[in-house]
């Protein structure tokens, strides 16, 4: 039986067969004994048909072990498989974040267009996270705001209008603490302050602090809306973290003045 327990069609037919076997074996006995009560064959015969009987019992018992055999070496050949579908998988995953930080790497050498080495790092990040919006947010220190420097997925007034406080909302928040955060499918809003709701519902979203010679310069943030999708895990928020510093890096490069 399967961990769910429901039968196997290679179950089913085990079963089926040991209850034609289970038949046969009462059907032989009953034959054994009813033979030798009522005939007058010499014992040597009734002694040749017990012998038969234990052997077809034999037979049966020994076939079962072998079909187990079988089984067990077919469920170790699936598994077999199933760790090579991970492993391929996983190498491919890694695969692709390499690549995406090779991208980001590459950015931070693009001095004299820092507005587009911050859009190929939100790019690069995008791929792996498979998310849904994201942004990189710049501190007006001037307003003490948030301003939306580089972004997919947000529509272009939004990200015009949209200017945070230090301290307000999620991104405000992460700015002002400079702990990265990792958020659930439904939000406290209550641990938020000036939380603002978004028109489209966050299933799953990650935001980590930029900082720069222990000051936060800005935030990197993505989220996913797409009720199908899956939600992001600390793994992802960690490989965020990495970004933010490449982002750090590009900003330091062609100095934050130049970004807003």
């Amino acid at each position: 039986m399967n961990p769910s327990n429901k039968m196997t069609p290679v179950d089913r037919k085990r079963w089926e067969l040991w209850g034609i076997s289970f038949f046969l074996l009462l059907s032989s006995a009953a034959t054994v004994i009813a033979f030798g009560l009522i005939s007058d064959q010499p014992p040597v015969i009734i002694a040749f048909l017990g012998v038969f009987f234990l052997l077809f019992c034999g037979y049966i018992i020994d076939n079962e072990f072998k079909l187990q055999k079988i089984q067990k070496q077919l469920r170790d050949e699936q598994f077999k498989v199933l760790e090579e579908e991970i492993r391929i998988g996983t190498l491919q995953t890694r695969l692709k974040e390499l690549t995406a930080l090779e991208r980001a790497m590459t950015a931070i050498g693009m001095e004299t267009q820092p507005e587009k080495a911050l859009d190929t790092i939100l790019r690069a990040a995008m791929q792996i996270f498979a998310a849904d919006r994201g942004s990189i947010m710049l501190v007006d220190e001037a307003s003490q705001t948030l301003v939306i420097t580089a972004s997919i997925g947000i529509k272009p007034e939004h990200s015009a209008q949209s200017r945070p406080k230090i301290g307000d909302g999620i991104a405000g928040r992460v700015a002002l603490t400079g702990e990265a955060l990792l958020l659930p499918p439904k939000i406290n809003t209550d641990q938020y302050k000036n939380f603002e709701s978004k028109a489209t519902e966050l299933r799953s979203g990650i935001c980590a602090p930029m900082r720069s010679r222990n000051k936060i310069i800005g935030v990197i943030s993505y989220s996913i809306a797409d009720p199908k999708k899956r939600l992001f895990t600390e793994y992802d928020l960690k490989l965020l973290i990495i970004f933010a510093q490449y982002a750090t890096l590009v900003i330091d490069a062609a100095g934050a003045a130049r970004l807003k």
